[in-house]
């Protein structure tokens, strides 16, 4: 299931349909393992699910040039901002070993330039012909 939702805020930019892009970010937890907005520490536990990410910053150039659709992700949200900060969860590689079957991993630069591998639907790669 997809949890895209539309920024019901109207200021700044938002007046005109200009919405920033997401700031990707690694994931923090509180002592007892809930997940916490990293740039305003609110709990984000309860938005788990999959993301949108809007101009991806994909370190793999074939699969850059290639994904012509916000790229997928599985992780949380937080949408308290300007702009949205999406903490994708962690895979181990190109075939994200450590989730179940039908996801694949991706390179993504994250917003301290360190490139992470983070999950995305194997089927959403496919119908766009990019092969994982």
């Amino acid at each position: 299931m997809v949890t895209g939702h539309v920024r019901e805020d109207r200021t700044g930019l938002g007046r005109f349909s200009v919405t920033p892009s997401p700031v990707i970010r690694t994931p923090t937890r509180n002592p007892d393992g809930s997940v916490i907005c990293p740039e305003c520490g609110r709990s984000v536990t309860e938005t788990r699910g999959t993301q949108r990410v809007r101009h991806p910053d994909i370190a793999d150039r074939e699969v850059r040039e290639q994904l012509e659709k916000p790229l997928l992700t599985h992780g949380w949200i937080c949408v308290q901002h300007q702009y949205d900060v999406i903490t994708p969860h962690h895979c181990h590689g190109v075939d994200a070993s450590n989730l179940p079957g039908g996801w694949v991993g991706v390179r993504l630069v994250f917003a301290d330039e360190t490139v992470r591998w983070v999950p995305t639907p194997k089927r959403e790669l496919q119908q766009q012909g990019i092969e994982r």
